[in-house]
């Protein structure tokens, strides 16, 4: 889902550029902004993030990436927490959770504990 919110107007940049500008420059346009969201897709974090919830402190968080055995201690910062999106900071990563990225009571424990950290 992220792709598409990035890859629409992108698209719609490409479509203007048709209509008002040289086909040269749409051209180079539409090849550029193809890789972008290209390396974008691939670059994505894919893996799972498990929330271990402790009575009266902060729950312990956990990734594994997809294919991997072992969990992953790992600091977590929610810098945004809204109805639909959740943007989270790991070291090195960050990670936006749409609400297709687990099942709707999965995303409200998360949204709860995560409200509790703050």
């Amino acid at each position: 889902m992220s792709l598409l919110a990035q890859g629409l107007p992108a698209l719609g940049v490409v479509g203007w550029l048709g209509l008002y500008a040289p086909w040269w420059a749409a051209l180079a346009a539409a090849v550029l902004m193809g890789v972008v969201l290209v390396d974008a897709a691939r670059r994505r974090p894919s893996g799972t993030l498990r929330l271990q919830a402790r009575d009266q402190t902060a729950p312990l968080l956990a990734w594994r990436h997809d294919g991997a055995e072992h969990w992953q201690q790992v600091p977590l910062r929610c810098d945004y927490l809204g109805p639909w999106l959740i943007g989270l900071r790991l070291p090195g990563r960050r990670l936006w959770l749409w609400p297709d990225s687990g099942d709707v009571e999965s995303l409200r424990r998360l949204r709860k504990a995560l409200h509790s950290l703050s």
